[in-house]
């Protein structure tokens, strides 16, 4: 398949995928995220691989779903099939039970489902001028998967999820979120040696591993937790809210720009 929106490259075990919109500070449109799907088919069928770096191009990971006017990620207009309706969370849930273990690489801003993605892996390596957040909560959306729990400290994640405020990489760091805080200079040379030590290990070995944390995450009801999640969105999209609608009547008439403002002006 000819990549549009990724960049998939292997080398000595390792694969790298490069989220590629870096004029969109890698926003995750539908075809980026259908893109990036079927590179994740390819990683898992692909037996020469045994470790996967997650990045992004330019000068952020990923600011999170695409929500420029008229971008849409369902694949069929019907809310009554979850699959259609779920495109993002189903890439995200691809990527957590990758039978290779993962890392994510994460530079300036991975925030909403940016932040979803860069947790998602198994190690995340960040820059020291990463920054994080979930600053869907203040247009009454919430992120396609709720990881943190599972992660952060109680008090600590209702803060970033209840504010939307962000947080830099050394406070992702003390909150549990990331593994290592790198200068900005070293970070892929940081996440391509974790990955090439992972990649020396037997592979059975690290996959059964992989398999057996994802197991344990299992009976702190992960899966459970997710759908109920899944659920949630899906009632809060087709419920009316006046602040919701206000703010999106803004993105619609005015732009993505003055829906920024509107919606993060008064945090500042």
């Amino acid at each position: 398949m000819d990549y549009e929106f990724i960049l998939l490259e292997k080398s000595d075990r390792v694969a790298t995928i490069t989220l590629n919109r870096p004029e969109k500070r890698n926003a995750l449109s539908a075809d980026l995220l259908r893109e990036f799907n079927h590179a994740l088919d390819d990683i898992q069928d692909d037996h020469d691989v045994n470790a996967v770096i997650i990045t992004g191009a330019g000068r952020s990971f990923s600011a999170g779903f695409d929500i420029s006017p008229g971008q849409t990620y369902e694949e069929k207009p019907s809310t009554a099939n979850w699959d259609a309706t779920h495109l993002p969370p189903r890439a995200i849930m691809k990527l957590w039970n990758l039978r290779q273990p993962t890392i994510s690489a994460v530079h300036g801003h991975a925030v909403a489902a940016g932040n979803v993605l860069a947790m998602t892996a198994d190690i995340v390596i960040a820059s020291e001028e990463a920054v994080f957040g979930e600053p869907e909560i203040r247009h009454v959306a919430h992120s396609p998967a709720i990881m943190l729990p599972y992660m952060a400290p109680f008090r600590h994640l209702h803060w970033l999820y209840y504010t939307g405020d962000m947080i830099d990489a050394r406070t992702a760091e003390k909150w549990n979120m990331v593994n290592k805080v790198v200068p900005a200079d070293k970070l892929m040379e940081e996440a391509r040696s974790v990955a090439e030590r992972i990649a020396r290990v037997p592979p059975f070995g690290t996959q059964m591993m992989k398999r057996s944390i994802k197991a344990a995450y299992e009976k702190m009801g992960f899966t459970e937790a997710f759908d109920h999640h899944l659920m949630l969105r899906m009632i809060e999209s087709m419920t009316p809210d006046a602040d919701k609608q206000a703010l999106d009547d803004i993105r619609q008439q005015q732009g993505l720009q003055s829906f920024l403002q509107a919606r993060d002006g008064p945090f500042r």
